[in-house]
């Protein structure tokens, strides 16, 4: 059966014959290629009013691959076809792959999903033969030693969410899963075939071509490739950089938009190497030329942050999408960098400074959420440059009523920290400004100021690992706490 790369696959999806279609699918590589080769399938596959009661998405954790074989193993009541997809599948994950369980078990921690964490945790332990005994508090300490050490890693706060996660199983009876071959099942069904009208989609991140799995897959169905070369070498550079062309083409042409060769290869250098940053900063490319067919270098310098020179950029962006997976891993960066702690510190006040300006705004000028860049540039922004105005002013008498020229020095530095539109002619950062203080309630920011005040506090004075409490106050900061129940 067919092997494609996902271009090649995206480009003939929409013509695929019925005897082209294939019982089986397996995607795998970057995230966001992935999802989108799933969405083109579902929708080729499923006509629209079949595409919510027709598909099945199923948590990837191997021990709900029982429930998926014996669903394909089910006539479907439903009319036509039916698609069980088994979404971020841990299906190829051998114990070599602890290391990635941890991080995955990590990230969802960190994201407020517990269900999904303790699923990598409970994986993990049924990978190393553990039973549910090993996680009870008496023993916990000894199984989690034995998992970081075996995964070979140094980062230590895995203990923290594994503690966490670990008293969620027990609160919630999970059991740890029988260390059955999962792989053998699902092979044997894939061989043996599906219930007439039944489809599998697998996706993953990664595979191991040479399991008796995925040779399976190969010869039933269909096997597409999204991953992208992650590499320094020439080769790795020119395959990339297709990617992102290709993908950066599709994206245009879908919008009826063209890009300046050199305006591309600017935006290039000047973001990260990855489809969703390319994607993301198109989108905003796109929003911001409006009705203008080609973009060009000057929108790029105008629209586009300049991420990749300037990583203090990528932290504070990071905490303003609330993501502290991509934040902590830019502050690693920072840290291997010999980066001076107060200067992140100061970098992420700023931010929830002018977070909390950007919310005054909106509260003293009813601001509508989910405004578009059209209507803040020629209806919203003269509120911005009035509210910018108003504390200049503010601050000009406050310097009028004192005759300390040391506190006149020090409000004359702290008035450009209150400024919201520092360049009135470069509107576009704003409105993003005003689109992440979308993620945040008033609270929170001023909860984040104490946390910040904390933490400055202590890598002053207490001579704490300032990497730890500049990784903690990140935590505090963008973690989304649960609704206080009434």
């Amino acid at each position: 059966m067919p092997e494609y790369q996902h271009n090649d696959f995206e480009k003939m999806i929409d013509s695929l014959s019925s005897e082209q279609i294939t019982p089986v699918y397996l995607i795998h590589g970057d995230e966001f290629l992935v999802k989108n080769i799933v969405n083109r399938l579902k929708t080729k596959l499923l006509p629209e009013t079949k595409q919510k009661t027709n598909f099945n998405p199923i948590d990837g954790a191997n021990d709900n691959i029982p429930s998926a074989i014996e669903q394909l193993n089910t006539f479907s009541l439903m009319p036509g076809t039916r698609i069980i997809a088994i979404l971020d599948s841990q299906i190829f994950y051998a114990a070599q792959d602890r290391h990635s369980l941890l991080e995955k078990g990590k990230t969802a921690f960190l994201d407020n999903q517990l269900k999904k964490a303790s699923r990598y945790f409970l994986t993990l332990l049924s990978s190393e033969k553990f039973g549910i005994d090993a996680i009870h508090p008496q023993q916990l300490n000894e199984t989690i030693e034995s998992l970081i050490k075996k995964g070979k890693s140094e980062d230590f706060e895995h203990i923290q969410w594994m503690k966490a996660v670990a008293e969620y199983c027990i609160s919630q009876n999970i059991s740890v899963p029988d260390a059955i071959n999962y792989s053998d099942l699902l092979t044997e069904s894939i061989e043996k075939g599906f219930a007439q009208r039944n489809i599998l989609i697998i996706t993953t991140d990664s595979v191991q071509k040479n399991r008796r799995l995925y040779k399976s897959i190969l010869k039933k169905g269909t096997v597409i490739h999204c991953q992208v070369p992650k590499g320094f070498i020439k080769a790795d550079k020119d395959k990339q950089e297709k990617t992102f062309r290709e993908k950066a083409e599709l994206i245009l042409s879908q919008h009826g938009k063209t890009i300046n060769p050199d305006a591309f290869r600017l935006m290039l250098n000047m973001i990260e190497p990855s489809v969703r940053s390319l994607t993301l900063n198109l989108e905003k490319l796109i929003q911001y030329v409006g009705d203008r067919k080609k973009i060009s270098k000057d929108d790029v310098e105008s629209a586009i942050e300049r991420s990749r020179q300037d990583p203090i950029f990528e932290l504070t962006n990071a905490i303003s999408d609330r993501n502290i997976i991509d934040a902590l891993t830019v502050l690693d960066n920072l840290f291997a960098n010999q980066f001076n702690p107060l200067q992140a510190l100061a970098a992420i006040a700023n931010l929830i400074r002018k977070l909390l300006l950007v919310d005054d705004v909106k509260e003293r000028y009813h601001y509508q959420k989910g405004m578009s860049f059209a209507l803040f540039k020629n209806q919203f922004f003269k509120n911005v440059l009035e509210y910018d105005q108003s504390i200049a002013s503010h601050m000009q008498a406050e310097e009028n009523s004192t005759d300390s020229d040391k506190k006149k020095t020090k409000r004359k530095t702290s008035k450009s920290t209150l400024m919201i539109a520092k360049n009135p002619k470069s509107i576009y950062p704003v409105y993003l400004s005003f689109k992440a203080s979308e993620n945040y309630q008033r609270q929170e920011l001023v909860n984040a100021v104490h946390v910040l005040y904390q933490a400055d506090k202590r890598i002053k004075t207490s001579g704490q690992d300032n990497r730890r409490v500049i990784e903690q106050t990140i935590i505090e900061i963008c973690r989304r706490k649960p609704p206080v129940k009434s």
